[in-house]
């Protein structure tokens, strides 16, 4: 069992910090007060929500289970460059695994990665390529984020409504594009480096990072590999905003497609950017208040997000817990 130890295993869902996403759920309650205080009447949402459409909620529900198959298809493609062939639907479960151990424990991505990482091991992949499965989903992130914000910033100005708060996104997400894929880089050209003593301190950190230093460099610096990835990691941009527009549409409102996209994905920077699992909060103040800027009304842009985050990270949640228990529980035999 030493290959399968080579990862270490994610940090235990115990004590206080299963309350990461406290923080969160206090400012969406706030936020939501707010609104619902100065410019909605709770009636009119309450028609919204009952009044929605079967039709197209069943639409959003088929376009996020594609955003799971798209992960699935990312994590794919890097292990055929490794010779292993690993099944869609498992690593589809990954991705909803990750999404959920994510959501409840502030580990700033870390744990949600190792979850992959050790996924992946049980897959048949070697350390190496299950390490620079995660880098490249990162690296993959922050580019694809990086062409759809410059895409919604020269879409914003062009309409003359780039608020200030936009520009500070975009300025916040520049330094992190400058610091997140630079160091991907960096570690997988510099092979066979010892992780820093510090990197102790974080529980499973050193071991990660041990794993990371095995990755083969053309695997992560393969341009074909990360050209076809960054599709896929686009294609998951696009459908989490087509369940936006699906949303949108079952409370009887059609947004322009424009609309949809730059307000998701701006709201989708914010979450980044943002400190708290998950982006519980400031995703959808983000979300909200674009979508009113370019002409959605105030409470159909407050049901159609909730309705997303619904479908994106609520109703998933569970699953994904369900999943993560039994996938320790499976590991406990062998350890």
């Amino acid at each position: 069992m030493e290959a399968k130890d080579a990862l270490p295993p994610p940090p235990a869902l115990t004590g206080r910090k299963r309350w990461g996403w406290v923080p969160g759920i206090l400012l969406l309650a706030g936020f939501l007060i707010f609104v619902l205080a100065r410019y909605a009447e709770e009636q009119e949402l309450a028609r919204l929500f009952l009044q929605a459409r079967p039709g197209w909620l069943l639409a959003a529900a088929g376009l996020q289970a594609c955003t799971y198959l798209c992960a699935a298809a990312l994590w794919k493609r890097v292990l055929l460059r490794t010779g292993v062939h690993a099944p869609v639907l498992a690593l589809a479960r990954l991705s909803l695994m990750k999404l959920s151990f994510d959501q409840i424990f502030p580990s700033a991505g870390l744990g949600g990665s190792l979850v992959v990482a050790r996924g992946l091991r049980r897959q048949g992949a070697s350390p190496g390529a299950a390490a620079a499965s995660v880098l490249i989903t990162n690296l993959c992130l922050y580019i694809s984020q990086a062409l759809t914000l410059g895409g919604s910033v020269l879409f914003l100005w062009a309409r003359h409504q780039l608020i200030p708060l936009v520009t500070w996104l975009a300025g916040t997400f520049s330094i992190l594009f400058a610091i997140v894929p630079v160091t991907i880089l960096w570690l997988t050209r510099h092979q066979g480096w010892a992780p820093p003593r510090w990197s102790r301190r974080v529980p499973g950190l050193e071991r990660l990072l041990s794993a990371i230093s095995q990755v083969p460099p053309g695997l992560v610096r393969n341009p074909p590999l990360l050209f076809e990835s960054t599709l896929l990691y686009l294609s998951i941009f696009l459908l989490d905003a087509a369940t936006l527009g699906a949303a949108l549409r079952a409370l009887g409102h059609t947004a322009p497609l424009s609309t949809v996209l730059v307000s998701f994905m701006l709201a989708s920077v914010a979450e980044t950017v943002g400190i708290i699992p998950g982006g519980v909060g400031t995703f959808e103040a983000a979300c909200v208040g674009l979508l009113n800027l370019l002409g959605v009304p105030l409470e159909t842009a407050l049901a159609g997000t909730l309705l997303l985050r619904g479908f994106t990270l609520w109703l998933p949640l569970p699953a994904g817990l369900y999943l993560l228990k039994w996938s320790t529980s499976e590991e406990k035999p062998d350890g």
